[in-house]
Parts: structure tokens; C-alpha cells; sequence
């Protein structure tokens, strides 16, 4: 597959150097913004405060609820995709939620939150699936 998207994070330092930035495939491109989106917290994009997801308002919080939790989280990265990434039709999200005893604090007890994404590729018809993992509390990427 031909690589025609610019890979995420641009790596601005190879312009100044007037080399060629790094490209990526379509499949690539679309993994990179989903990443991106699911990484932002609302308001960190200046330009559209929309962009981001609901993850991020929970850091430090005391789920209650955890079912109602991983609704809202689905709803909003549901939203956040469609809206933001525009080369995907038939969007589904799931998330999933598991207590899980990790060894690099001290061997705590943390909350595992699994995202999987899926959805087609508009240009090629070829289905597309990215799976993403985050630690709650405080929640850290994985």
C-alpha cells in the first residue's frame, strides 16, 4: 500500500533540515489520528475544543459506576471519531474494563481499560481495527 499520509507526531526538526518528513499508509494514518484522539483531553486543541474524549476528565476520579462509565466513554469516542476522523464509516466502539495487578507501582491494583475501534476504510472498503489499552488511576498510557 502506497505511503501518501504524513506520519504522526510530525517530526518538524527533518523540515529545518530539509529533509523529507516520515509517511505512513492509509491504515497507518488512520491508527495515528485515532491514537491522537483518544490521547487528547477536551479543550487541549486550541483550535477545535471538541477534539479529545471523555477519557481524560476522569483521571484522578473514583468510578462509581462503572458500567455507566464505559457507556460514556464509548459514546464519546464514538462521537470524537465520526466527527474527527472522517476516512471511517460504520464506527463501533467498545471498551472494556479489568482489574489487573501491575509490577510497575509497586505491585497495585489498577483499573485496565481495553478500547477497540472498528470500523471500514471509505477508500478501500477494507475493514479497520485498532485496539488501545490505558491504566487508571492515574491513568497512564499503555
Amino acid at each position: 500500500m502506497a505511503k501518501d499520509f504524513l506520519q504522526i507526531p510530525l517530526q518538524a526538526g527533518l523540515v529545518t533540515r530539509q529533509k523529507e518528513l516520515k509517511r505512513s499508509t492509509l491504515t497507518e494514518s488512520v491508527a495515528d489520528m485515532i491514537r491522537l484522539i483518544t490521547i487528547t483531553h477536551f479543550g487541549e486543541n486550541k483550535q477545535d475544543e471538541s477534539f479529545g474524549n471523555e477519557l481524560w476528565e476522569n483521571d484522578f476520579e473514583t468510578i462509581d459506576n462503572v458500567q455507566v462509565f464505559k457507556e460514556k466513554l464509548a459514546e464519546s469516542l464514538q462521537i470524537a471519531v465520526t466527527q474527527h476522523e472522517r476516512r471511517l464509516s460504520g464506527i463501533k466502539v467498545n471498551v472494556g474494563f479489568e482489574q489487573v495487578m501491575t509490577t510497575v507501582y509497586n505491585r497495585r491494583v489498577r483499573q485496565r481499560i481495553q478500547i477497540t475501534i472498528e470500523g471500514t476504510l471509505r477508500k478501500t472498503n477494507e475493514p479497520f481495527t485498532l485496539n488501545e489499552v490505558f491504566f487508571m488511576g492515574p491513568l497512564s498510557y499503555y
